[in-house]
């Protein structure tokens, strides 16, 4: 049994055996068998897969051969909470799984492309703290993360990426428009595929993100003041984000970025002088 969740709101527990086990458990209707349920619930023992990033969290990619009752790819987030300060908040706030799994399903509900959720897992102790937490998704077989093109002057696709940014620009603000705040918005967590035809954009790393009645002016901005862009491509971006406060907008972008740069220095300095 899976669980129809609503945007904005709690996610529930779908089984009694669940409830009893403190844990949270959903898997998407396009997928729910009883075979992919018990590989989900196993999820710690898993030993398949090949895990594509391990910094803070851990990417793990799954072919679909090595998935019993799933006929596609998928990647399985698990998130690690290695903080104090982070355990002992999430004991009364949504996961990072959570979180996600919610912003993913609002993305889809305004027709923004993310990858698709195919199913969350969550146990929590005797006092609420997460034990452990991953959201997994499908697999998004993508040509480029943007990232890569524009940090690079040179790349042969710059040009092109200047292109894109208009539809990126206007994804965005349908995406403010509907309360949705990234709030980890840069290039690095939007992905490009199908270049050759239709290019599609994903976005990724939804965990930050929130769900408001509406966001204000300030808060667009500084969603968007996380983006790298050069000027000529900021106006381009702006131009499309919303023409009508153009010149506006961009000098309240500017500066919000440059109140960001001097906190990230200070934040570097304070803790560089403290492991000195």
């Amino acid at each position: 049994m899976s669980l129809k969740l609503e945007i904005g709101t709690k996610i529930n527990y779908i089984k009694e055996e669940a409830k009893q086990n403190n844990q949270v458990l959903w898997i998407n209707e396009d997928v729910k068998n009883r075979e992919f349920e018990e590989f989900i619930k196993n999820i710690e023992n898993q030993e398949a897969g090949e895990k594509v990033y391990d910094i803070r969290n851990a990417l793990i990619h799954f072919e679909a051969d090595d998935i019993p009752g799933v006929n596609e790819d998928i990647i399985i987030k698990k998130f690690n909470l290695t903080r104090r300060y982070d355990k002992l908040r999430f004991c009364f706030l949504d996961s990072k799984a959570v979180r996600s799994l919610k912003l993913a399903l609002a993305l889809e509900n305004i027709g923004l492309r993310t990858p698709k959720p195919i199913a969350l897992l969550e146990q929590r102790g005797k006092f609420n703290q997460i034990v452990y937490s991953y959201f997994i998704t499908e697999y998004i077989d993508y040509d480029y993360n943007l990232l890569d093109i524009l940090k690079d002057y040179d790349h042969p696709l710059r040009s092109k990426a200047q292109e894109w940014l208009p539809q990126i620009a206007r994804d965005i603000k349908k995406m403010h428009d509907a309360g949705i705040v990234h709030n980890d918005l840069h290039a690095g967590n939007i992905l490009v595929g199908d270049i050759d035809n239709n290019p599609k954009f994903y976005y990724i790393d939804l965990n930050r993100g929130r769900i408001k009645k509406s966001l204000k002016l300030k808060t667009r901005m500084q969603d968007l003041a996380r983006f790298k862009l050069k000027r000529d491509e900021q106006e381009i971006f702006i131009k499309s984000y919303d023409p009508n406060s153009y010149n506006e907008l961009l000098e309240l972008m500017a500066k919000l970025r440059d109140r960001r740069e001097r906190f990230l220095k200070f934040k570097r300095r304070l803790k560089s002088f403290i492991k000195n």
